[in-house]
């Protein structure tokens, strides 16, 4: 009895502990979004941006297009941005109606969700589902009208009665991933409505999605908030001799224990030479002493990403070189976000802005080993837009603008001195400037050296 009560108090540490850690950090098993009424809000808009002059139709994920037998399912992002339905096997149809009185423009007529009916049977493995003749179907969808989707075909012809064209995916989201799934789409349409003209609906989309609404702001906030947590217990836990895979996985627990559903990219944790090669993501060598390390990770909350860089010293020092290289990186950023306003441009393009002032920067301070400058080291984009996708669209030919969310993250990579550096914070455009998201994450090298010292 005696030994068998000797466990108790480890059995209580554990118990607190992890009262603790459920009291800190509850997983977004509900996942979050946005009121149904903002969904709604985004479909009428889309109806008066493509200006009403035909059908919207468009497909979810099915549970193969996202291997949902080795990760959990996540639903297509122009699906889920217009209507925040998360299950798979979805298809959504929009049809507006003629403009009303002088001025007033296209509405939305009706718009329809298709689902599946319940498949009971399959529910006693993925537990209970929604189905398409359930009662409160419209309240849980924000769609008035919720079919099943064996009625697709005959809703979508009884649509093109009134026009011949189906606004839909014509062109793959740059950088998803959805290539085939967007080609797979389109010939299902071509298919069930052979006589229908299809148009592209990406940049009306586009200009929709780069202005982030204020449920979406707050949901990026969570992302990047528990990202930043991740960051700093990397920085609490970097030493020499860990291997690259270790802080990746040490990063990916701490920002997954916030509520973030998987990594918004995969984690790039880069030492040595491989800290001047931007997409490392293997994350497979051992770190070592007089490394820097690059350390690239974030988390996705509720679907939305976060987007961070630090570089630290493996050993909590840097080098004179090192810490040059950096501070000289670390000015390219303060000088770009002291310029991020609406109506300036971002990244390079016909017009300068941004990009311009941190190359000027960092080409105008420091040398390379052979006396030249630094700019040709400078050999990314300064940023990006974020939110459903860590490079969320967006039209680059057009200034910041109030509500867009946006990376900033210059860089140095100088693999002849086994050098890299990147710096990247999550800025959001205020009315009068900008608002750094990760400004908990230190940047300095004073603040980085302090804190990996304790």
């Amino acid at each position: 009895m005696r030994k068998t009560l000797g466990h108790w108090p480890r059995l209580v540490r554990l118990l607190v502990a992890l009262a603790a850690l459920l009291a800190v950090a509850p997983h977004a098993a509900a996942w979050e979004k946005e009121p149904l009424s903002v969904y709604r809000e985004r479909r009428e808009r889309l109806v008066r941006e493509l200006g009403g002059d035909g059908v919207i139709a468009l497909f979810g994920y099915r549970e193969a297009d996202v291997a949902a037998s080795v990760t959990s399912f996540h639903q297509n992002e122009t699906f889920y941005y217009l209507t925040g339905w998360n299950e798979p096997d979805a298809m959504m149809l929009i049809v507006p109606k003629p403009s009303g009185r002088a001025g007033e423009g296209p509405q939305l007529e009706k718009d329809i969700l298709f689902i599946p009916p319940h498949d009971y049977r399959a529910e006693k493995w993925t537990g209970p589902k929604l189905g398409a003749g359930d009662a409160d179907a419209p309240a849980r969808t924000g769609f008035a009208i919720v079919k099943p989707v064996s009625l697709f075909q005959a809703e979508l012809q009884e649509a093109l009665r009134g026009t011949a064209k189906i606004y839909t995916e014509l062109t793959p989201q740059p950088e998803s991933g959805e290539d085939d799934f967007q080609a797979k789409a389109v010939a299902n349409l071509r298919k069930l409505a052979p006589l229908a003209t299809l148009a592209d609906l990406r940049n009306a989309l586009t200009r929709m999605r780069m202005i982030k609404s204020a449920g979406e702001i707050a949901l990026i906030r969570k992302a990047v908030e528990a990202s930043v947590e991740a960051h700093l217990a990397a920085m609490k836990a970097l030493r020499p001799g860990m291997w690259e895979y270790e802080i990746a996985a040490l990063m990916k627990y701490e920002f997954e224990r916030r509520g973030c559903e998987w990594p918004a990219y995969p984690p790039i944790v880069g030492a040595g030479f491989f800290s001047t090669v931007l997409h490392y993501d293997q994350d497979s060598n051992q770190i070592q002493d007089g490394d820097v390390v690059v350390m690239d990770v974030a988390g996705a909350y509720s679907g939305y990403a976060a987007d961070i860089t630090r570089t630290l010293p493996a050993n909590g020092h840097f080098t004179p070189r090192q810490r040059e290289i950096y501070e000289i990186v670390l000015g390219a950023q303060n000088a770009a976000l002291a310029a991020a306003k609406p109506g300036v441009y971002g990244d390079h393009g016909d017009k300068k802005g941004l990009y311009d002032i941190a190359y000027d920067y960092i080409n105008t301070h420091g040398k390379d080993l052979h006396g030249k400058p630094l700019g040709k080291y400078f050999i990314h984009g300064l940023g990006h837009s974020v939110g459903l996708n860590v490079h969320d669209p967006a039209d680059y030919s057009q200034p910041l603008q109030p509500g867009m969310v946006v990376t900033v993250e210059p860089g140095i990579y100088i693999p002849e001195e086994k050098l890299g550096v990147r710096i990247e914070d999550d800025i959001l455009i205020t009315q009068d400037g900008n608002e750094q998201l990760s400004r908990r994450l230190p940047r300095t090298v004073e603040e980085i050296e302090k804190l990996m010292a304790h």
